[in-house]
C-alpha cells in the first residue's frame, strides 16, 4: 500500500511519461495478485477447505470475492489447471496448463487469458487431437496470449483446433449420434438465441412438426427463418396450453408475465418475462387475452400481505407469491430462474417453523443445499428474504440481499 501511495504521488507531479509508466506498473500489480489469489483459491480446492465449510469451491469463491458464479467457476477451473493438484491418493500432480502457468506467473498475461485456454481446451474438439498436438497447442496458445488480447487468442485459439480436428467426430455405426441445443439469453433482456446439432431422427421430428405449420412466405412477408422461429413459437405455446409437460418446480410450466397492476390496466407498458427478457405493450395484449390472471397485491416494500393457510409444504399460491417477490432464488448473485427452484421454510419445520410467505424463501438445488450445509443464514428483514454470510466469508457478517423494485405486482399466467 506505501508502495503504490508512493506511484500516486508521482503520479500527480510527473509528466506523461511518467503517468504512463504509473499505468504499467499498476497492470503488473494487478497481474501480481490476480496470481496470488488463483494460488490460494487453488491450494484452497486442493486441500477441500471450501467442502468442509459445506459450500461448492466456484460458489465459495464467487460470494467470498463478490464475483459472479460464472467468474467464480472460471477462477476454480483456471487455478486447478495452473497449479500442483492431488490425486484421489494423495498424489501431487504437475500443472495441466504448465505453459500457461509459466506465463501466468511472470505477469505475461492476465487471468482473462488463462481462462481462453483453459476453456479452449476442454473443448470436445481438443480432446479429440492426439496427446502431442494437445501439448503443443498448450504451447502455442501460451506463447500467443503474451501477444494478443483475450478476445483474438480465444478466436486464433479456435482455429487452430479447427485445423487439428478437421474431421471432427466420426459418426461410427454403432455410435448413437449426438443431441445438443443451447439457450442463451440476449444481454440486452429481449429475446435469446438458439444453436445446436440435432441426429436424423430428432431432425426428422422437428423438421416435419415446423413444417406442418409453416406459414406461407405470401401470407406472412417474412423471411424462411423467421416463420420457422415462429412455427417453433407456436409449437411450444400449443404444448404449454394442453398441460401434456411434467410439473416444473411444484406446477405446470406456463408462461408468466409480472407487471404492475396500474400497468396492466392501462396496458401502456411492457413487463418482464421469469426467465429475465422484457416484452413491450402490444405483445402483452396479446398473451393476456385469454390468460388466467393471479392478482397478488404487495406491500410498500414488495412483500405479499396475503400469508395463505398454514400447510407442511408451500401452497401453489403461495410458491407464486414467493416467485414474484423473490424473483427466482433470492441469494445475492444467483439468476435462476422460479422453474429451477424450490422453497425453503427459513425456520424449519422440524423446529416449529410455519408455512407463511414471511417465513418462506426461493432457492435454486445449489444454495438451498448450501443453506443446510454451511453456516449461512437466511432471515426476513422489511418483509423480504436477507442473508447473512459466515465470518470466513465477511468478517462483519453484513447482510445481503437482491434488489427489489416492484412495490405493486400482478401475475399473468398462460
Amino acid at each position: 500500500m506505501d508502495s503504490m501511495a508512493a506511484l500516486r504521488a508521482l503520479e500527480r507531479t510527473g509528466d506523461a511519461e511518467c503517468r504512463i509508466d504509473g499505468l504499467k506498473s499498476y497492470q503488473v500489480l494487478r497481474r501480481q495478485c490476480e496470481y496470488d489469489s488463483l494460488m490460494l483459491v487453488a491450494g484452497l480446492d486442493r486441500d477441500g477447505e471450501f467442502l468442509e465449510r459445506g459450500m461448492h469451491s466456484a460458489n465459495a469463491v464467487a460470494d467470498l470475492l463478490g464475483v459472479s458464479q460464472r467468474d467464480g467457476r472460471r477462477m476454480v477451473a483456471v487455478a486447478a489447471s495452473v497449479f500442483p493438484t492431488r490425486s484421489l491418493v494423495g498424489e501431487v500432480l504437475e500443472p495441466k496448463l504448465p505453459a500457461t502457468a509459466m506465463a501466468l506467473g511472470a505477469l505475461e498475461i492476465d487471468l482473462a487469458h488463462a481462462e481462453v485456454i483453459e476453456s479452449v481446451l476442454a473443448t470436445d474438439a481438443a480432446r479429440r487431437i492426439t496427446v502431442e498436438q494437445w501439448v503443443a497447442a498448450e504451447v502455442l496458445f501460451a506463447d500467443w496470449a503474451r501477444q494478443y488480447s483475450p478476445e483474438l487468442l480465444a478466436r486464433k485459439a479456435r482455429e487452430e483446433l479447427d485445423l487439428l480436428d478437421q474431421d471432427g467426430a466420426p459418426p461410427g455405426e454403432d455410435d448413437p449420434q449426438v443431441n445438443e441445443l443451447h439457450l442463451a439469453k440476449s444481454r440486452h433482456g429481449v429475446g435469446g438465441k438458439i444453436k445446436g446439432q440435432l441426429d436424423s431422427a430428432t431432425y426428422e421430428v422437428v423438421a416435419r412438426a415446423i413444417g406442418a405449420i409453416l406459414k406461407p412466405a405470401a401470407d406472412e412477408n417474412k423471411s424462411l427463418g423467421q416463420r420457422q422461429a415462429d412455427a417453433l413459437g407456436e409449437i411450444c405455446a400449443h404444448t404449454l396450453d394442453e398441460g401434456r409437460l411434467p410439473a416444473q418446480g411444484g406446477e405446470r410450466p406456463h408462461v408468466a408475465i409480472t407487471m404492475g397492476l396500474e400497468a396492466l390496466k392501462a396496458g401502456l407498458r411492457g413487463a418482464n418475462l421469469e426467465l429475465g427478457g422484457h416484452i413491450g405493450p402490444g405483445e402483452v395484449r396479446r398473451l393476456s387475452c385469454d390468460a388466467q390472471v393471479t392478482p397478488i397485491v404487495l406491500g410498500a416494500n414488495s412483500e405479499p400481505l396475503d400469508v395463505g393457510r398454514e400447510k407442511r409444504c408451500a401452497t401453489l399460491a403461495q410458491r407464486r407469491a414467493v416467485a414474484v417477490r423473490d424473483g427466482g432464488c433470492a441469494h445475492p448473485g444467483c439468476d435462476r430462474p422460479p422453474s429451477s427452484c424450490e422453497v425453503h421454510h427459513i425456520v424449519h419445520w422440524v423446529h416449529h417453523g410455519e408455512t407463511k410467505l414471511d417465513n418462506l424463501v426461493m432457492l435454486c438445488w445449489t444454495h438451498h443445499r448450501m443453506v443446510h450445509q454451511s453456516d449461512w443464514e437466511v432471515r426476513m428483514h422489511d418483509g423480504l428474504p436477507e442473508f447473512i454470510p459466515p465470518k470466513w466469508i465477511d468478517y462483519s457478517q453484513t447482510p445481503r440481499r437482491k434488489p427489489h423494485a416492484l412495490t405493486h405486482s400482478r401475475e399473468s399466467r398462460l
